[in-house]
């Protein structure tokens, strides 16, 4: 019976583990990238140059001498000059892999707040680190936040350890056993002083909540008999290191905390494979500077491999490519281009080299050259190895450059260009079609660092089309790229319609193009506007030959509802598919996106899938839309399975516009493909943008105050929670579909068997009420989050190390009255508190595992605390607080309320 579900190592854009490696003490590979809507500036690679070199001095002190940054490699965007004598061409670095990108999305010249972008897994890459050219170039950005080296090592660590800040601006003060008031921090003894903001006199304790009132702030004492935590505070000018178990804060409430089930910092990057198992031992000698090279990037080179093997005529499949095909070559390749194309068989041909895409006429010329013959067998690298003469026909080299290769069969001498491949410096995207493609194809993308798609035979399926839509640049151009607003498919009766609607929002409209296709006749086609103006036939560009259709939208189209109506008017069935594609409409206004997948390229029965999907309006989360996940097995079924946003239910974090689900629904062996359709409805849908600041607690760096006076860093005032509003440019309703790639599922077993057991809890929570403990969590469900579990188990410890690793050894509490609630609802248990006071322990720990009908058991969720005693008036010690007055409440509460903390981290 699977007792666990394993949660996500990948990051949402579908790239498998990091290119970055630490090899001898020295991180290698590290790439800055700087965006192509960024104006040229040199003084802006200085400065990464020096925040570099300060930060690999702080990582060396902070890791105990085992880590430093040893070469780094700024990828400089093709909006900027060529400088042959300081620009190198790079290989696989692209903008979408790098470590650390700088990016001004909104163009509104802020410093911003540095932050990572992170799914929100302990222990687990994160997707990449954010800073502003502002932030590099503004020294007031250091006044705000501290040194940017420091700064750099604390996002480093979440990025690649997933540990998180211990900090918290909301609840920036708890009680501890002696009553007193006491400053979140991290060391626990870390010591300082609370004062009223103008430093004169100490704070006063609020009677209403027993806790300093609101413009209290802590004062760190100049002298302190303990190195700070840079997971604290990277702004304190002292030297800085890591928590560990011995100085780590269990009893506070921050990100670390609630999202590693209260382990230290140092506990969680200690076993992570950088230092796991001795692995990168401390050095004896101070580590050398970092090495830095520019690399400039190039237009962008693809050849089109494709197969004409004698199978490509099965089912309609040269047909199908030609029409997939097309539309990536008119309408998704980006604009400076060089494209070709390879056809392969038992033999390779080049059916034309490479091409600059320049215009209409060189995007028909390469259509033009599409196969459409088939016969022979199979040999990939026959078509690959071809493909590498064209893509050197540029500048004799293919180092940067890209391949798309699509088949349907096998070759049993597939492997043997592998390693050819992946030291060629291409990376190459493979689109499996049909049941029987080769099981290894996908080898070649997860070697090389591209995507893979698998395409069924299905009459009604879009997924070959929205596989090539998918294949994008990856210069991080968000205004220039195209963005799918809806790819659909349906196979219709004669004199059906195949019909619908798409609203177009206003982050987009620029070149929007309807693009209709067709398996036998051409049907009659009617397009309408909001406003009501009428498109047909006779307004569109049609091509026979591919059995496409397309409507080109002049200028900056309509902002609202477009419906379309497809009628067969063929004597017998066919399928008919739809695809709408735009650009932003403005280049300071990105579109919103949609991008995702799945955590495994191949999962063995029972094993479960994490499927993700990142909704987002450039680097700001994207809430309350809905996303559905669209799982298709080659031709035996398709799943629909509702992606979620709220913390529960597979998915980390609430309103960080990841939506997660857990797919287990296996029908059979095979390859999985997966399709997003997002939707958002004008009125409830929005772009979280932060003000200030309140970027989320858990990936960035909390900002000090200077004391006028003393010059010192005043830290813990207590802030508001983010606020959740629309973008200036109100988004509207909106669609959009992406491919999500596809996974490899083997062990199915052919009699259906109950082998997947609850969901984790990953919200539970405790609060007192009139002296009762009350505690909620979102039930899971019998599988996974479906159905009902039948039973929980909750236990109480005096610390989180006794529940994590001794969850079976903990006190039991009595869930005789607990009746369990179907999957997503709200469970609640009520318990005295006398029942935990009487364990003679200021704070006790709970956490609770569900088991249904089979005895399967969940993993153990999330942990949460709660304080049992009385506050009295205490005397003040080391300055930190003023008495609580006698009787300000019966019960001072100290939980791990994660339904209060989902905005704060």
């Amino acid at each position: 019976m699977l007792s666990s579900v394993l949660l996500l190592c990948w990051t949402v854009s579908v790239t498998l583990g990091s290119p970055v490696q630490l090899i001898n003490n020295g991180y290698r590979g590290v790439v800055v990238a700087i965006n192509p809507r960024v104006p040229e500036n040199p003084a802006l690679i200085e400065k990464i140059k020096e925040m570099f070199t300060e930060a690999s001095l702080s990582l060396f002190t902070a890791t105990r001498k085992r880590a430093f940054f040893q070469d780094v490699r700024i990828l400089i965007p093709r909006t900027w000059k060529e400088n042959n004598s300081l620009y190198r061409k790079p290989g696989t670095e692209t903008y979408v892999k790098a470590s650390v990108l700088v990016a001004d999305p909104f163009c509104d010249n802020s410093i911003g707040t540095p932050y990572t972008s992170t799914l929100g897994n302990c222990g687990q890459e994160g997707e990449h680190i954010h800073l502003t050219p502002e932030y590099l170039l503004n020294d007031q950005a250091i006044v705000m936040y501290g040194p940017r080296g420091r700064v750099l090592v604390y996002t480093w660590a979440i990025l690649r350890w997933g540990v998180f800040s211990e900090f918290n601006s909301q609840e920036p003060f708890y009680m501890d056993k002696t009553g007193e008031a006491e400053a979140v921090s991290c060391p626990k003894n870390y010591r300082g002083t609370l004062k009223n903001p103008n430093g004169e006199t100490d704070c006063e304790i609020d009677p209403s909540a027993g806790q300093p009132t609101n413009n209290c702030v802590f004062v760190p004492h100049i002298k302190q008999n303990t190195k700070v935590s840079i997971m604290y505070q990277p702004s304190i000018a002292q030297e800085a290191t890591f928590c560990d178990d011995r100085s780590h804060n269990s009893k506070v409430l921050n990100a670390q905390n609630k999202l590693c089930d209260y382990r230290s910092v140092w506990d969680v990057i200690s076993q992570t494979p950088d230092f796991k198992g001795g692995n990168n031992a401390p050095m004896t000698a101070d580590p050398p500077s970092p090495t830095f090279t520019l690399l400039r990037a190039r237009q962008r080179v693809v050849c089109l491999v494709l197969d004409t093997s004698g199978s490509m005529k099965d089912c309609g499949r040269i047909h199908r490519l030609r029409q997939a095909a097309t539309i990536f070559l008119d309408q998704i390749v980006e604009q400076g281009s060089r494209v070709g194309i390879v056809e392969f068989k038992h033999f390779a041909h080049v059916l034309i080299d490479l091409v600059l895409i320049d215009g209409k006429e060189a995007r028909a010329q390469l259509a033009n050259e599409l196969p459409s013959l088939t016969g022979g067998g199979t040999e990939i690298c026959t078509g690959i190895q071809k493909a590498f003469g064209v893509l050197r026909q540029d500048d004799g080299d293919t180092a940067g450059d890209e391949i798309i290769l699509l088949t349907d069969g096998q070759d049993k001498g597939v492997g043997s260009c592998l390693e050819e491949v992946k030291s060629s410096g291409v990376t190459i995207h493979t689109i499996a079609l049909g049941p029987s493609a080769d099981p290894r194809l996908e080898e070649f993308a997860i070697g090389t660092g591209g995507t893979r798609f698998s395409a069924s035979d299905k009459l009604d399926s879009d997924a070959l089309i929205i596989a090539f839509s998918d294949i994008t640049s990856q210069s991080g151009d968000d205004i220039a790229s195209a963005v799918q607003l809806l790819s659909k498919g349906s196979r219709t009766d004669p004199g059906s319609q195949f019909q619908g609607e798409v609203p177009v929002d206003p982050t987009v409209g620029n070149n929007t193009v309807l693009t209709f296709t067709w398996e036998h006749a051409q049907p009659d086609i009617t397009v309408r506007s909001p406003s009501g103006g009428s498109y047909n036939n006779n307004d569109m560009e049609i091509h026979s030959g591919e059995r496409i259709a397309k409507l080109n939208i002049p200028g900056i189209a309509e902002s609202g509802t477009w419906s379309y109506k497809v009628v067969n008017t063929h004597s017998s069935p066919q399928t008919f598919t739809l695809l709408v594609t735009s650009r932003a409409a403005d280049e300071c206004v990105p579109p919103v996106t949609v991008t995702g997948g799945m955590s495994e390229t191949e999962v063995i029965y029972p094993r479960p899938l994490v499927i993700s999907s990142q909704l987002s309006q450039g680097n700001w989360p994207v809430i309350n839309a809905d996303v559905m996940a669209v799982v298709d097995l080659s031709d035996k079924t398709t799943v629909k399975l509702a992606l979620f946003d709220g913390g529960t239910a597979g998915d980390q974090l609430k309103d960080d516009g990841i939506y997660s689900a857990i797919f287990h629904n296996y029908e059979g062996n095979g390859r999985y493909s997966l399709k997003f359709e997002a939707l958002g409805v004008e009125g409830r849908v929005m772009t979280r943008m932060y003000p200030e600041n309140t970027v989320p607690e858990r990936s960035r760096p909390s900002s000090g105050t200077r004391h006028l006076r003393t010059q010192r860093i005043q830290f813990n005032m207590r802030r508001s929670a983010p606020s959740l509003r629309q973008t200036s440019t109100a988004l509207g309703s909106f669609s959009r579909t992406a491919s999500g790639g596809t996974v490899t599922v083997k062990g199915v077993p052919a009699v259906p068997r109950d082998d997947f057991p609850p969901g984790k809890v990953t919200d539970l929570t405790a609060s007192v009420v009139n002296n009762t403990v009350v505690l909620q969590w979102t039930a899971p469900g019998d599988d996974y989050y479906t159905g009902t579990v039948s039973s929980y188990d909750i236990r109480i410890g005096l610390s989180p190390q006794a529940l994590r690793e001794s969850f079976t050894a903990a006190l039991p509490l009595n869930t005789s009255s607990l009746h369990s609630v179907p999957a997503g609802q709200t469970q609640t248990l009520l318990l005295p508190l006398d029942s935990l006071a009487a364990m003679n322990q200021s704070v006790v720990y709970l956490a609770l595992r569900a088991t249904d009908e089979e005895g399967g058991t969940s993993e153990t969720s999330t942990i949460t605390q709660v304080s049992t005693f009385d506050p009295l008036m205490l005397p003040l010690s080391q300055g930190h607080a003023s008495p609580a007055p006698v009787g300000f409440c019966s019960v001072f509460l100290l939980v791990t309320a994660l339904v209060l903390l989902d905005l704060s981290i």
